[in-house]
């Protein structure tokens, strides 16, 4: 075996092994190993035992590779491997638990006992396909494997497959029309009403950003979210909602959704931002927009990552004067003695809980969110709202307001409708719902009068 830490000679080895791939059995792996949060170790331990670290990971990955084999450094904290397999393609998820299995036992280091997880992309060429292939996208394909596990999470393993490729080059595509369309001002942004269920009136309205392509059309925020977050456009993104959102505000302050609240969400990267607060206090001098009537949306694991910097950044926002959200509550593991704690004006209850309320678990698992906000002192908001038996039962468990594609759909602005909705004209059919109520409630027929037909458009 050689090491090096060239990804020149790395991609040398490989040419000469596929070459001589033609003429033997068996199979050849190009794997891509990653350790899990490095940068993490290095600012919780320091550079020295990441060093040390990188070198004990080095040392336990050679005994994987063959005399005739690699390993090569070919990142901070990356690590490419040539490794001869004798059966065809079938072994390469033995030979990673063989590598996951040398990660078992912590590296011990001259401060500390460190255990480390890594993710793993394999990229498998047999003796049929070695003529057709060419070195460096093998050793592509690895890396786009690798990355693919990197983002299903920590100490995850991906063999690659066509689709890896397709959808790593579809990201690049989204990422370079993206950046194009947020330099161009070709982004828009639409509001989503959140109602107060009780009177019907409008009461805030969450900025949602939308993307509508020359070409493609429609893009879906599912789509164009991730990889804005992923390649650092998100704070220019965010930035476009949150001036476009309070522009929104001074325009509407003579009109009856003077005093409705603006949300904008705000991403991890955004919470990281140094400049954050400057960026919002900025916004509101702007357009001169009372700070209570901005609301600034973080979802609950975003919060939870990094409590003591999310306590000290929401702090800071609420100096300003602003109206806090935590948004998806329920979907994380918000720790009661942390929330107590956090400057925090609303509760924002995720739609998996209100798209199965008719479950009796879920109805009490939701009630238990309105009175722990309530008992804190915080308003609810339910997501996700689609038809009129769930507003009868969030009525029922005391929840304060709702937004959701029954109520109101994300539109432009010039196409809000300011009216009132009256809960009492539609009567709803079905059971009726208390929220001492503990039988399973059957969910709405989608053509039965209390189903999903909208009462805004």
């Amino acid at each position: 075996m050689r090491a090096g830490t060239s990804r020149d000679e790395f991609a040398d080895a490989v040419t000469q092994a596929l070459f001589s791939l033609r003429t033997s059995e068996g199979s050849l792996a190009i794997l891509n190993v990653d350790i899990d949060r490095f940068s993490t170790l290095n600012d919780t331990h320091g550079f020295d035992a990441g060093d040390e670290v990188l070198f004990a990971v080095a040392d336990r990955l050679s005994v994987i590779v063959s005399p005739a084999g690699r390993i090569s450094r070919v990142g901070p904290d990356e690590f490419a491997l040539l490794c001869k397999l004798d059966a065809p393609n079938g072994t390469v998820t033995e030979l990673v638990d063989r590598i996951n299995r040398l990660f078992n036992r912590p590296i011990e280091t001259a401060r500390a006992s460190i255990r480390i997880t890594i993710s793993v992309g394999a990229a498998v060429v047999n003796r049929d396909q070695s003529a057709g292939i060419d070195p460096m996208t093998l050793i592509r394909q690895a890396e786009s494997a690798m990355q693919e596990a990197r983002r299903s999470g920590r100490s995850q393993f991906v063999n690659y497959e066509q689709s890896i490729m397709e959808q790593a080059v579809s990201r690049y595509r989204t990422e370079q029309e993206l950046r194009a369309a947020l330099q161009n001002d070709k982004l828009d942004v639409h509001y989503q009403p959140i109602i107060n269920l009780h009177s019907g009136a409008i009461v805030g309205l969450e900025a949602l950003a939308r993307w509508n392509h020359p070409s493609w059309g429609t893009v879906s925020p599912g789509v164009f979210i991730p990889v804005a977050e992923e390649s650092g456009l998100i704070d220019q993104l965010g930035d476009v909602v949150l001036r476009n959102a309070t522009a929104q505000a001074q325009r509407w302050s003579t009109t009856p959704l003077g005093q409705s609240v603006m949300t904008v969400n705000l991403s991890n990267r955004q919470l990281l931002d140094p400049h954050l607060i400057s960026r919002i206090r900025d916004a509101l001098d702007e357009y001169e927009i009372e700070p209570g009537l901005l609301c600034l949306e973080i979802t609950e694991s975003v919060v939870m990552s990094d409590v003591a910097l999310s306590m000290a950044v929401l702090g800071g926002l609420k100096d300003l004067g602003v109206c806090l959200a935590i948004d998806d509550f329920g979907t994380g593991y918000s720790s009661l003695s942390y929330l107590r704690r956090l400057p925090v004006d609303i509760l924002k209850i995720d739609r998996s809980f209100v798209q199965s309320i008719y479950n009796r678990d879920d109805r009490i698992i939701t009630k238990a969110i309105i009175d722990l906000a309530h008992t804190l002192g915080m308003t609810t908001v339910a997501e996700g709202v689609e038809n009129r038996l769930q507003v009868e039962v969030l009525h029922a468990l005391e929840c304060d307001m709702a937004q959701g594609f029954l109520l109101h759909h994300p539109v432009a602005a010039d196409e809000i409708d300011m009216s009132s909705i009256d809960f009492s004209a539609t009567p709803m059919q079905g059971p009726r719902v208390t929220a001492a109520s503990v039988a399973p409630v059957p969910p709405p027929s989608a053509g039965a009068s209390n189903g999903y037909a909208p009462i805004r458009t």
